[in-house]
Order: C-alpha cells, then sequence, then structure tokens
C-alpha cells in the first residue's frame, strides 16, 4: 500500500475586537467597529463593516494560497 505524505498544516491566528460606537443616535441601530490584529506582526487593521474584514480575509488568504502554490525554485 502506498503511503503518500501531504504538506503540515498551517495555522494563522488573528485578534477581533468588536464594539459598538457609544455616540449612536436613539432610534438608529449602533455602529459597529472591528479590529483584526495579527499577533505575530502586531498588524492592526479596522473595518466599519463586516463585508470589509471578509473582503479583506478573502484577499489576505488568496495571496498565501498564491504564495504556497509557487513552486520552489533552485537558483544556486
Amino acid at each position: 500500500m502506498a503511503h503518500t505524505t501531504s504538506a503540515p498544516r498551517q495555522y494563522h491566528f488573528f485578534i477581533l475586537s468588536m464594539w459598538t460606537q457609544p455616540d449612536h443616535r436613539p432610534g438608529q441601530p449602533a455602529a459597529w467597529r472591528i479590529s483584526l490584529e495579527n499577533p505575530h506582526t502586531d498588524e492592526r487593521t479596522g473595518f466599519t463593516t463586516v463585508n470589509d474584514l471578509a473582503a479583506y480575509l478573502a484577499t489576505w488568504m488568496a495571496q498565501r494560497a498564491d504564495s504556497a502554490n509557487r513552486p520552489v525554485t533552485d537558483e544556486a
């Protein structure tokens, strides 16, 4: 029986913070604020909508998938 090995899993962790703005008008929905922090790089990015957060994460994942799929070449 042939045994195949797969690439090791890569885990990425983020700290997600969400809060409402305290100065919203009565009768109006509260404005949410979102912060995403990468604890490895200390990079923090802010968002005002969940759609903006989702778009950021989709781009972030696509960039890493592209770099993971590039063949490794030995240029020595």
